[in-house]
């Protein structure tokens, strides 16, 4: 309980006791007026030998007489004044206050007597009754005022709570309020108020919300830096350029950019407020960027600086290998052209006229010619890529078989055991042409790197929607730190034995192209001396055999 209400307690408490004291006293008034009325008229029917009765606690008293009551009375003539017929005067016999009433009966002075009334001898139970109904009105009301202050004590709280969330920008609660409160229009204000700052609140949480998502998506890192040198906002193609996890809360930038260059570039445009711009590698993560870094001013003198930074990884990594291609092309075509030009001209010298060497310069011509070909069509097959959907249903062990039968002559001669594991039945729909690119380089890989006498098995597992196709040899293998570069175009393991059995290099870089567009993916496990595994895993929609 508040202070001023424990006042208003106090004082509604003192309220109230002198009220009951005052309507007792209005009662005790009225009981001596009408007690008063009473007595003059039982006095003009009283004789002298009249006895009222007991429970009136009337005496009729001869002034003249010998009892008691007539001593005491003349005692009290005695000290008091003299008495005379129709007054009324107060005597205490025995300490008990009473009413008397002179009167001439018979031509003699009495008194008639009668103990003084009083709210509680006349009526006990009124007088309880009239305590219990006056307190408990009392207490009572106590109680509704309680109820009341503390629900207007509640209604300023929620007041001054709304107030309090609007000043620290905070979601407000609804306030409930009868128009018949005496805060209603206070409180009406205060929920304008909280509406119209929750509309503003939640417009710029939108407006912040887009800026995130606008932020967070873009592909350039963006970094913006104060005055004092501390990252106020980023986003994730930043952390992921710079190769680190950046924290949300403001924090040095150092903390974050470890590359020199790119330091160097943040505080000449910090000191200078002059744009910097330049085409740089980040030594974390060897990233190839241009990074602008633009200083931004906020005013009183101070500035702020803009990092973003265009990732350029990609383009030049397509630069080189454009620049590789071409390269390795031209060494390719260069290889057959020249045996070819070189050969031809040895006839033309005069080589011709021997039978014997001209068979041989024209195989040799025919071979390098076909090499020649088989380089050219396979640059063009890299070329049109997946461009072309044939969906079809086949037999996957008749494309297998058909692979095989390509490089029959090659299996016979180098005395290889192919074993294949794939049902007949077994038949899906499917791109034919890009999964018979696959299985063509697969196998001619396998025949031509494997060794004399090895083995080779073709299976297959089907789950689900999904077809994996294995190729496994017992071939020379491939050491492990060059597993991931043999999908690249021209790459080769063994180089000489490549280009003897006719091979351009292209053969696996086919394979991961025609898997990608099937929406593969192709596992490769290897260990030199031992052979390779290729697994081949791709979608499928399996379908019953053709009849």
């Amino acid at each position: 309980m508040h202070k001023h209400e424990r006042r208003s307690v106090w004082e509604l408490s003192l309220l109230a006791i002198v009220g009951f004291f005052a309507i007792l006293a209005i009662a005790v008034v009225g009981l001596r007026v009408h007690q008063r009325e009473a007595l003059r008229n039982t006095a003009s029917i009283v004789r002298s030998d009249t006895r009222p009765p007991a429970w009136t606690h009337m005496h009729v008293v001869d002034m003249k007489g010998h009892s008691l009551r007539a001593r005491d009375l003349r005692t009290h003539t005695i000290n008091g004044q003299i008495p005379e017929a129709g007054a009324f005067d107060t005597i205490h016999p025995h300490g008990v206050p009473e009413l008397v009433y002179y009167m001439n009966v018979d031509g003699r002075l009495y008194a008639l007597t009668q103990r003084r009334q009083t709210v509680w001898n006349v009526a006990p139970h009124l007088m309880l009754l009239l305590i219990i109904v006056y307190w408990g009105l009392y207490v009572l009301l106590m109680l509704l005022w309680r109820v009341r202050s503390k629900h207007l004590r509640a209604e300023i709280q929620s007041i001054a709570r709304n107030f309090q969330q609007i000043r620290r920008n905070e979601p407000t609660q609804q306030l409930l309020l009868t128009p018949h409160s005496r805060l209603y229009p206070i409180a009406q204000a205060a929920q304008d108020l909280a509406q119209q700052l929750t509309t503003t609140r939640q417009d710029a949480q939108m407006r912040r919300a887009r800026f995130d998502r606008l932020m967070q998506n873009l592909p350039q890192g963006v970094m913006l830096i104060d005055d004092a040198r501390n990252v106020q906002i980023t986003n994730a193609a930043m952390a992921q350029m710079l190769g680190k996890s950046i924290q949300p809360v403001v924090h040095p930038y150092v903390d974050d950019i470890k590359d020199y260059h790119l330091t160097k570039m943040v505080e000449k445009a910090l000191l200078k407020g002059k744009v910097q711009r330049r085409e740089l590698d980040l030594s974390e993560t060897e990233r190839s960027v241009e990074a602008s870094v633009v200083p931004i001013g906020v005013g009183n003198n101070r500035s702020q600086v803009l990092i973003i930074l265009y990732d350029l990884t990609y383009l030049r990594s397509v630069e080189r290998m454009q620049t590789d291609f071409v390269a390795n092309v031209s060494h390719e075509l260069k290889t057959p052209i020249t045996a070819i030009s070189g050969f031809a001209e040895t006839l033309l010298g005069g080589a011709k006229d021997d039978p014997a060497v001209l068979t041989q310069f024209l195989q040799i011509i025919a071979k390098e010619a076909a090499r020649l070909t088989q380089l050219v069509n396979d640059i063009i097959t890299l070329q049109r890529g997946g461009t072309d959907r044939h969906l079809e249903t086949i037999s996957v062990r008749q494309a297998v078989e058909q692979a095989l039968q390509n490089v029959a002559g090659t299996i016979k001669k180098r005395q290889l055991h192919v074993e294949t594991i794939v049902p007949r039945e077994l038949h899906v729909r499917v791109d034919a042409p890009r999964l018979t690119q696959v299985l063509h380089n697969l196998i001619d890989n396998a025949v031509f790197y494997n060794r004399d006498g090895g083995a080779i098995t073709v299976s297959t597992l089907r789950e689900e929607n999904q077809l994996a196709i294995i190729v496994r040899d017992t071939g020379i293998g491939i050491p492990a730190a060059e597993q991931a570069r043999i999908f690249e175009r021209f790459y080769r393991v063994d180089k000489a034995r490549s280009r003897n059995n006719g091979g351009t290099g292209l053969g696996l870089a086919i394979v991961a192209d025609a898997v990608n567009d099937l929406n593969g993916k192709i596992q490769l496990t290897s260990q030199p001396g031992r052979g390779s595994t290729f697994t081949v895993t791709i979608p499928v929609a399996f379908t019953e055999p053709l009849q």
